[in-house]
């Protein structure tokens, strides 16, 4: 090798390692700003885990632990937090009526809408109530105006409102978005309980209608929320439903739930899951003594 080709290579070389040492220059600033985006976004994801947590806090604190009793009927239900998604929310609740009964069952995109649907809920809890009220799709179409008003763009949820009356036996209901459910009277076939209607939002415009069910001895309905649509198909939980081995409301509860669990591999849903079931054991109605 001759000692031009010499000193070109020393050039090159020295080039290389000043290249090099630019390169590494950049890494190293790169990988500082990387530590710092990741530790603001530490920060972040701190401070969103509270915000979901105090939500989370506060939608447990609102959601009902104690179910009236009322003769003739027996209940179940069962509430599951999910580990990533919630905004599930129902109640079953007496009206001024005494002969009558609301059930209402919901599944919004988040704990924050579903802490603003448990306000609406608050505020128009006197609609649901009155003797002589609005019927369930009036309470509804309300709930809706009010939340295309206060809701964000993306907000959704997914409603039944029911109201139960004792005196003709019937479940008269009300439903938008994503909410199933089951209809079981003995010796006819399972009917399905579900809504071909958007969810309420800002930007949906549901279809409003109402639907009524007459109640006989032993009927159950059996109402469950996306979280377990997530997982369990229709025919699956149809299936549970009409097992011979289901014989109470709570068998039914249990084994849809059991069944979601299975099938996902998770000890905790991902989403929030709801199942409310109930039975009507006879249609004595027992008056008040004067």
């Amino acid at each position: 090798m001759s000692d031009d080709e010499v000193k070109t290579l020393k050039t090159e070389i020295s080039f290389l390692r000043s290249e090099l040492q630019s390169k590494q220059i950049e890494v190293s600033a790169y990988k500082n700003e990387l530590l710092k985006f990741s530790q603001q976004l530490d920060v972040l994801m701190k401070k969103s885990n509270d915000d979901v947590r105090i939500l989370n806090q506060i939608h447990k604190y609102l959601s009902p632990t104690e179910i009236p009793q009322f003769p003739g009927f027996e209940f179940s239900r069962k509430f599951v937090y999910g580990s990533k998604f919630g905004g599930d929310y129902f109640d079953i609740f007496e009206h001024d009526d005494k002969m009558k009964f609301g059930v209402i069952i919901s599944s919004a995109t988040g704990y924050a809408m579903s802490a603003l649907f448990l306000s609406l809920i608050l505020k128009v809890s006197h609609l649901m109530e009155a003797k002589k009220g609005m019927s369930a799709v009036q309470v509804m179409e309300h709930i809706g105006t009010e939340l295309k008003t206060l809701a964000s763009e993306k907000d959704q949820a997914q409603i039944l409102y029911a109201v139960v009356d004792r005196r003709d036996w019937t479940f008269t209901f009300s439903a938008v978005g994503r909410i199933q459910g089951f209809f079981v009277n003995p010796g006819e076939p399972l009917q399905l309980i579900s809504s071909d209607s958007t969810g309420l939002g800002p930007a949906l415009n549901p279809k409003y209608s109402e639907i009524k069910l007459n109640l006989e001895p032993k009927s159950k309905i059996i109402l469950v929320t996306e979280g377990l649509m997530d997982i369990l198909t229709q025919d699956e939980m149809a299936a549970i439903i009409q097992s011979p081995s289901v014989k109470s409301v709570h068998d039914v509860r249990n084994d849809l739930l059991v069944a979601a669990q299975i099938k996902s591999g998770l000890e905790l849903p991902i989403r929030d899951q709801t199942v409310v079931v109930i039975e009507v054991k006879d249609r004595i109605i027992k008056l008040a003594k004067s």
